[in-house]
């Protein structure tokens, strides 16, 4: 059975300003894919990295999920290299993968295991 958690992203002023979620969650096989979705004022704030460390947090720690993933496309720099500072690992590159605004552009595949999560 696979199972989706969502949860809001909150200033300190209690003001919602985007989504986290882990959406598969697969238990019999220990992974789930995550994603966040914030709006475009709550960008390059900070809230993105600390919304997703609590959601892989309470993944591994509570879920007790053995792996979590996501992909994203290669055109979007400014994420990967936040999934990259938060433990993420390119596994694979899906080429030419997603037509966007007249062109194709690579999807990047990145997951994290639970042994490599130290916080």
């Amino acid at each position: 059975m696979n199972d989706d958690l969502i949860l809001g992203i909150e200033t300190n002023e209690q003001v919602l300003v985007g989504w986290v979620f882990l959406q598969d969650i697969d238990y019999a096989h220990g992974r789930a894919s995550i994603g966040i979705l914030l709006s475009s004022e709550a960008r390059g704030q900070g809230y993105g990295q600390i919304a997703m460390e609590q959601m892989i947090d309470l993944g591994f720690k509570q879920l007790r999920l053995n792996k979590i993933y996501l992909t994203t496309r290669g055109l979007n720099e400014r994420a990967i290299a936040l999934y990259k500072k938060i433990g993420f690992v390119t596994e694979g590159i899906l080429r030419n993968h997603a037509y966007v605004e007249g062109k194709y552009v690579d999807t990047y595949f990145m997951g994290i295991l639970s042994s490599e999560w130290n916080r």
